[in-house]
């Protein structure tokens, strides 16, 4: 199997002939920038460039994925919103720029120039370098968070409260603005697309809040844009699980969560993506550990392995391979013997707790709002 074969097998619920190492979260470590002689802030606006650095995972490490665009602040500024450059890896969002919704605009013609322009290039020359063989997974800023940015993240959080109509409003805009983004880039040779949405994590938001707020607008995404989707959320999300099977996406990257949790939740209304800890393990972890990470994630049923957030800038190249070298050798399990995983996981956590031995139970309380 190619690799983009084997992405979109896994991602759609297909056979594989292993589990495929096509991790969607940036890897723009100093040794792979070093490699292809990328620097910040042009990494961001040479499409050239660009599209070298989101394959040298690939080209270095034999990650099956190249992933263009390497901050999740494009959308907001192409809204409107000022970015802090002085932060040149990850640009960040300085305030708002609408106070309200109905103020909410853009250039049609947004794509043929700026950043968004130069993501679109990138994924032209992936596509044209790659033969299509390697899978093309371009981020996309996710419609709550975009929503938060433009608005301001607290004030969109209570207008949910306060002003539900607004909130409603502000987050339907930012969706058609997805949408057409997300058009763009599979019109571009996009593969795969990633919308993730960090600000609807289960640690801001409740369970109740992702349902009306969050959900319908990444069902409208999944209807809209005609390739397969790879939903990513941080944080705690275990309570949110329920609510994020019923979102029309194909696969669900996730961070806190246990796999055998997901996979025990998600069952088979979606696929799912995970997750190596990139805080510890991946940086300051030895190669074996890693290893034996990736291979524990396969045994508890995930059908792609990949971080849980954006790999940190000294990750040694020697982890990244061994991630790699675990998806390659590790077999994949029976569907049967998955299930029994999960089962005879889930068994004694719950006989932990009720023992006292763990204080809290996987998915405590959400957000509060």
């Amino acid at each position: 199997m190619t690799p983009t074969r084997r992405a979109l097998a896994a991602v759609l619920g297909g056979r594989t002939d292993y589990v495929p190492p096509a991790n969607p979260l940036a890897q723009t470590t100093k040794d792979l920038m070093e490699f292809c002689g990328a620097t910040w802030p042009k990494a961001h606006r040479d499409p050239v460039m660009m599209a070298d650095l989101a394959a040298a995972p690939y080209e270095v490490c034999g990650i099956e994925a190249a992933r263009p665009q390497f901050d999740i602040s494009l959308e907001a500024e192409v809204l409107g919103c000022r970015l802090d450059w002085n932060k040149p890896d990850r640009p960040p969002v300085t305030g708002p720029a609408y106070k309200d919704p109905k103020d909410i605009s853009w250039d049609g013609g947004f794509y043929k120039k700026g950043r968004a322009a130069v993501v679109l290039d990138a994924i032209k020359i992936l596509r044209e370098r790659y033969c299509g063989d390697l899978p093309i997974i371009p981020v996309i800023t996710a419609p709550f968070t975009v929503a938060g940015h433009i608005m301001g993240v607290e004030k969109l959080v209570m207008m949910t409260v306060t002003d539900p109509e607004k909130a409603h409003e502000a987050i339907d805009a930012a969706t058609d603005f997805c949408i057409e983004y997300g058009r763009q880039q599979v019109a571009a040779g996009a593969h795969i697309l990633f919308p993730a949405d960090p600000s609807a994590s289960g640690d801001l938001i409740s369970p109740e809040t992702y349902k009306e707020f969050v959900l319908p607008y990444h069902r409208k995404f999944a209807r809209a844009v005609s390739a397969p989707k790879i939903l990513h959320m941080c944080g705690h999300t275990e309570k949110l699980l329920k609510h994020i099977r019923e979102s029309g996406m194909d696969c669900f990257s996730f961070d806190a969560p246990p796999a055998w949790l997901v996979r025990a939740e998600l069952g088979n209304r979606m696929q799912c993506l995970g997750s190596l800890d990139v805080i510890d393990l991946m940086p300051n972890g030895t190669p074996e550990q890693v290893y034996a990470r990736t291979a524990e994630c396969i045994r508890e049923g995930v059908d792609v392995v990949g971080t849980a957030c954006d790999v940190s800038n000294g990750t040694p190249l020697e982890n990244l391979k061994a991630y790699v070298r675990a998806c390659r050798e590790t077999p994949i399990p029976d569907p049967n013997e998955v299930e029994d995983c999960v089962r005879a996981i889930g068994a004694a956590r719950a006989k932990m707790l009720r023992s006292g031995k763990v204080a809290e139970a996987a998915g405590e309380e959400g957000g509060v709002f």
